[in-house]
């Protein structure tokens, strides 16, 4: 396996939080993205098959509701496409 990957965050405003480091452990973070990815796909496959049921049963809302989040998950997709683009560099 790669390096182990972390990141280091720190409180919004109150300076006298700690700092904290979010680790992958032994994963490099090309590893989490591709996993990200991963899971946005088995998401939007479920996503879609609510979608025909929604419109096989006309619950027009629901449906909506369901292209929409649709739209959200392809868009971050892309967005997670782009930044593994960019690990791969």
């Amino acid at each position: 396996m790669g390096n182990a990957t972390s990141m280091t965050t720190s409180g919004p405003a109150d300076h006298d939080q700690p700092e904290s480091t979010v680790s992958f452990g032994d994963r490099d973070a090309a590893e989490v993205v591709g996993d990200h990815a991963m899971g946005l796909e088995l998401q939007l496959v479920e996503v879609v098959e609510q979608i025909k049921r929604a419109a096989m049963q006309e619950r027009w809302d629901d449906l909506r509701q369901l292209r929409a989040e649709e739209a959200r998950l392809e868009a971050e997709l892309v967005r997670t496409a782009e930044v593994a683009g960019h690990l791969a560099e």
